[in-house]
């Protein structure tokens, strides 16, 4: 019986794992790109858009309880 070469089996032994690995990349990157909302926006970028927004909203929280804090050790210091 004759001996196979090395990089034959190395051929044969992976080869179907890359090929699955590789597979699955390219449909999940396909897939991600045609990911779209009702009026045509990526989800990506909605979902940044929204990160954006909460972070603007805490923002402007933080400085209305600052704000509130300022004025209530006025009105403790008035006292």
């Amino acid at each position: 019986m004759e001996e196979v070469p090395w990089y034959v089996s190395l051929i044969v032994a992976w080869l179907p794992f890359l090929v699955m690995i590789g597979s699955a990349l390219w449909l999940g990157h396909r897939i991600a790109k045609e990911l779209k909302t009702s009026d045509g926006r990526s989800i990506a970028l909605v979902v940044d858009e929204y990160g954006r927004e909460i972070k603007r909203s805490n923002d402007m929280l933080e400085q209305l309880l600052a704000d509130y804090r300022k004025r209530l050790e006025a009105v403790e210091q008035r006292s």
